[in-house]
């Protein structure tokens, strides 16, 4: 049965007097902040007024989100991370559990030394236009986050670029916390940014909806084992939907970085990497240790340390990074368009088997 192996970014084998201070604040150390489930999972917080017997674990709170950040589903097996800030955040700047992983992202995006970058989280982006067939297109995606580099510019040109007057633009400048300098009678934005572009995606793992009965949704899971511990039971891993999403996103988002002359960086965990592997055409294996190209992939994964540190927040440091191109090129006799081609084909006996086992539905006369 699938077991909580982190909560609040602790492993719960172990549970500590540190790590039971840590979860009284309901504090996560990767975001270095309150937990905030994830960012998607609001559904899943606990309302301390009415479940009463949880208020002692979270004094001076009302309401806690279920902060699970990684599961096991066997005892034998590697955690699943099911949060996405349990593998990277920048939400209230890089928290020092997560030294290596922005190391390791600055380097394979290759960002000039000693320059500074500004950081935007959850950036959406929507736009339509008309081809010449008079097609209506869209483009409606938001952005993990969004790196890029500073340049001085002009209010007034900014004023024209967002269709603003100059003074609402100072104000929007002043209130986001951007740099103003008047040179020559001339307002400046010092740090509007500019070139390079780095766009960064995290893809970690979905969780079933959980039976009610066997109290296995995430929530009543969270609930049992704050309070017996590792006597609890998991939700399971939904791997079909951590594909899915991947799917119909890692193409997009590869395709409009290189549009802007910038990259795509995707942070996956390690058994990601292996299960879509499996379960389709692409071989990870071939674009292991390649040179940064149209897609962009760094795996991270616990390694050993998910058995030997158990009494202490665990820093991944096992990294693998995974680069080629979309489709085929003159160099490259496939590409990441593999990853929507089924992995292996099931012969029509298997089908015939699984319809004889089934009662039909119905029967239809033409």
């Amino acid at each position: 049965m699938s077991k909580i192996f982190e909560l609040f970014g602790y492993p719960l084998e172990m549970w500590t007097e540190e790590a039971k201070l840590n979860c009284q604040n309901a504090h996560c150390p990767f975001m270095d902040s309150e937990c905030d489930g994830g960012g998607n999972r609001y559904l899943s917080g606990i309302n301390l007024e009415i479940r009463k017997d949880l208020q002692c674990y979270f004094p001076n709170k009302s309401v806690v989100q279920s902060g699970i950040c990684s599961l096991k589903p066997k005892p034998e097996e590697q955690p699943w991370i099911v949060c996405p800030r349990r593998l990277f955040s920048l939400k209230s700047g890089a928290a020092h559990h997560q030294d290596v992983v922005l190391a390791k992202l600055i380097q394979t995006a290759n960002l000039p030394k000693n320059s500074v970058f500004h950081a935007w989280s959850e950036v959406k982006i929507k736009v339509s236009s008309a081809n010449e067939a008079e097609e209506t297109k869209s483009f409606d995606y938001t952005f993990d986050y969004v790196l890029s580099g500073l340049t001085p510019k002009p209010i007034s040109h900014i004023a024209t670029l967002i269709d603003k007057s100059e003074a609402v633009t100072q104000n929007i400048a002043q209130s986001n916390g951007y740099t103003l300098t008047q040179r020559n009678g001339v307002m400046w934005v010092d740090d509007f940014p500019a070139d390079p572009i780095v766009i960064v995606e995290i893809m970690t793992s979905s969780t079933s909806g959980g039976d009610k009965k066997k109290r296995t949704q995430i929530a009543m899971a969270f609930e049992d084992a704050i309070k017996n511990g590792n006597q609890h039971n998991g939700p399971g891993i939904n791997y079909r939907q951590v594909w899915a999403r991947m799917v119909s996103q890692l193409i997009v988002k590869s395709q409009v970085s290189i549009a802007w002359g910038g990259k795509t960086i995707w942070l996956l965990q390690d058994v990601l990497i292996d299960y879509i592997s499996q379960s389709t055409a692409l071989n990870f294996e071939k674009y292991l240790n390649q040179p940064a190209n149209e897609v962009n992939i760094l795996a991270f994964g616990y390694g050993t340390k998910a058995s030997a540190m158990k009494d202490k927040i665990i820093t991944l440091t096992d990294a693998k990074f995974y680069a080629g191109p979309i489709s085929n090129t003159q160099e490259h006799d496939s590409g990441f368009i593999d990853i929507v081609k089924v992995g292996t084909l099931p012969p029509k006996e298997k089908l015939w088997k699984s319809l004889f086992l089934k009662k039909p539905t119905t029967m239809l006369k033409t």
